[in-house]
């Protein structure tokens, strides 16, 4: 059983492994990472910080997902303060003032969590400070009796009106005196010396993150009724920690978005695939096979047969119009110009074009994508083996273009189409990525991109999986200009 804590600026690292020495630490969660870390149903997920604004922030299906398979996971401070306020109706677990502040209502705004951080392999130091912070430092100095309610208004608007790229302690206190006047002189200098202290002494977001940790360290955390919404009080010496039954979150619809999230954080998973996809010039009719199978539910079904009985099943349920009737614009867009040689040739009948309408425009269900099927039967047509050694091959090449300095994380779209079409010899990217089996560009682009570089440098070829595997030029890092 593993702990995950995604952390920083709130705690960095090496306070997490000073309190949980096995902790598995990760920098502030994105989209996708979920996905990307091995994570069973018998780990705990600890989210803190996370990122949103230069880079997408974590899913609430990301998070369901774990949940539904049983995964323990807690928020706290942050995004996971957040997040877990979102999801507590699915089995998340919140915790801390921050968590309580967003699960009764008294927050709502996402950039209350907001500060601008160094990046994650510089400690994720906080370099501003957020809204939800400077809210309870400067109640905590009213219950103390060092400021008054209206300063507290005061510092308060002014917190609010800076944007929390710019967002210090100096600019609040700036901002507040250009607007209603400054503070009296020791107030200021009060709330000077409570800002300029350690942040686990004023910062909420610190506290609420340490308060998790050490209750970590002392055992494990189990669920207790959330207390009510409070700034400061009794309440505020220890967490509350709430949710129910993760039954909930099994009852959340798993979407394709979250299919093509898995495969595009884990691309070596489909790699294997997705060379087929792109390369063997027998693809695309193994792949129109499987969708016309997984829609008929035939598996004896072949050739023309095939065909028909998708096209008769399409009709009886409304999906084509009948025989005696055009086609109209929402189906016929399907097919181009190049219709023809994407279909499978200029003679196709109108029962195999009507069939290709069909599985060009079938969007899979991940209960029905057939994924393992398509790994499957490809795995079986590669007979030569060449997938395998096509892939040693660009992964060989790659290595080589990283240690000359070049960024393959950064491949433009572009670039990606316009060897697809080089490759695939098409004008038209949309029907041909369809007929190879992409859901849509942004489906290729994630995963053909660690093929790009490769692609630019061969000629294509017309390969079929079966085909023996000739010699080439080898390639090495150079090729590339």
């Amino acid at each position: 059983m593993s702990m995950h804590v995604f952390a920083g600026p709130s705690v960095d690292a090496a306070t997490v492994h000073s309190l949980l020495p096995e902790a598995v630490v990760h920098p502030p969660i994105a989209h996708g990472d979920l996905a990307r870390v091995d994570i069973g149903p018998s780990d705990t997920v600890v989210i803190l910080d996370g990122v949103f604004f230069q880079t997408a922030p974590v899913r609430h299906k990301e998070i369901c997902e774990l949940l539904a398979a049983g995964v323990t996971v807690h928020g706290a401070a942050s995004m996971g303060a957040l997040r877990a306020a979102e999801l507590a109706p699915f089995g998340m677990l919140g915790s801390g003032v921050v968590y309580r502040l967003y699960s009764g209502g008294i927050l709502d705004a996402d950039d209350e969590v907001a500060l601008v951080h160094t990046a994650p392999e510089v400690g994720a130091r906080p370099l501003t400070v957020a809204l939800v912070s400077v809210r309870v430092a400067l109640r905590r100095l009213v219950h103390r009796r060092v400021l008054g309610r209206a300063g507290e208004d005061q510092l308060v608007n002014a917190a609010r009106a800076i944007p929390f790229t710019e967002r210090t302690w100096p600019a609040v206190l700036a901002r507040a005196a250009a607007g209603d006047g400054p503070l009296p002189g020791p107030v200021a200098a009060a709330v000077r010396a409570h800002v300029t202290q350690p942040p686990a002494s004023w910062d909420v977001k610190t506290q609420d993150a340490l308060r998790l940790l050490h209750r970590f360290a002392a055992g494990p955390v189990r669920p207790v009724p959330a207390g009510g919404p409070s700034i400061c009080g009794p309440s505020i010496g220890g967490p509350s920690i709430g949710g129910p039954s993760v039954s909930a979150a099994r009852s959340v619809p798993r979407t394709t978005h979250v299919d093509q999230w898995s495969r595009v954080a884990r691309p070596e998973s489909t790699r294997r695939l997705t060379a087929a996809q792109l390369f063997a010039a027998d693809y695309p009719a193994l792949h129109r096979e499987a969708v016309l199978r997984l829609l008929t539910a035939a598996p004896t079904a072949a050739g023309g047969g095939l065909d028909q009985l998708a096209v008769d099943i399409a009709r009886s349920r409304g999906l084509l119009p009948p025989a005696h009737r055009p086609l109209p614009a929402r189906l016929s867009h399907w097919l181009t110009a190049d219709a023809g040689h994407t279909a499978g040739g200029a003679g196709d009948s109108g029962t195999a074009l009507l069939a290709t309408i069909l599985a060009r425009s079938y969007r899979w269900h991940p209960a029905t994508a057939p994924w393992d099927q398509l790994t499957t039967a490809v795995t079986d047509a590669d007979t030569e083996g060449w997938l395998d050694k096509l892939l040693a091959e660009v992964e060989e090449f790659n290595a080589a273009l990283v240690e000359r300095g070049r960024d393959l994380g950064r491949v433009a779209p572009a670039a990606v189409d316009h060897q697809c079409r080089r490759w695939w010899s098409t004008p038209s990217l949309a029907p041909a990525l369809y007929d190879r089996g992409f859901t849509n560009r942004d489906d290729l682009t994630a995963r053909a991109a660690w093929f790009c570089p490769y692609m630019a440098v061969r000629a294509p070829w017309q390969r079929a999986l079966g085909d023996p595997v000739p010699q080439q030029t080898a390639l090495t890092a150079g090729s590339v200009p």
